[in-house]
């Protein structure tokens, strides 16, 4: 398996956007990267948001659920729609659109320290 990272190329910023930039961990071979690029006229973000519906695929037969005991507890950890909404917005960021990631955000801790935060937009 091929792995290089040099943020210098289109690969590099490529890996640097699906965040496979550590070679033990590597989900990608140059080779996919490339072909990502190729699809895309060397467009990274189009190439990102393919990267990202590859990772989503990837990881839909993942998703896992995960019940402590209690039924008013519940965590369900889904890596592919996390994968699917940045595929999204790269595919905004490659069609030239203005991203908006917060729309409005108020900053805001009570009188014991806890955060009571609003944000507002994508992220």
């Amino acid at each position: 398996m091929a792995f290089t990272f040099n943020p210098e190329t289109n690969e590099g910023r490529l890996r640097s956007l699906l965040d496979d930039k550590v070679e033990a961990d590597a989900v990608f071979i140059d080779a996919e990267l490339e072909a990502f690029l190729d699809m895309n006229s060397d467009d990274i973000w189009g190439a990102a948001a393919d990267g990202s519906r590859a990772l989503a695929a990837k990881y839909a037969k993942d998703a896992e659920h995960i019940g402590l005991g209690k039924k008013d507890i519940e965590i369900k950890k889904n890596k592919a729609s996390h994968y699917l909404k940045l595929s999204s917005i790269y595919d905004r960021r490659s069609s030239g659109d203005v991203i908006e990631f917060i729309d409005s955000m108020t900053i805001r801790t009570n009188v014991n320290g806890v955060d009571e935060s609003e944000y507002v937009g994508d992220f």
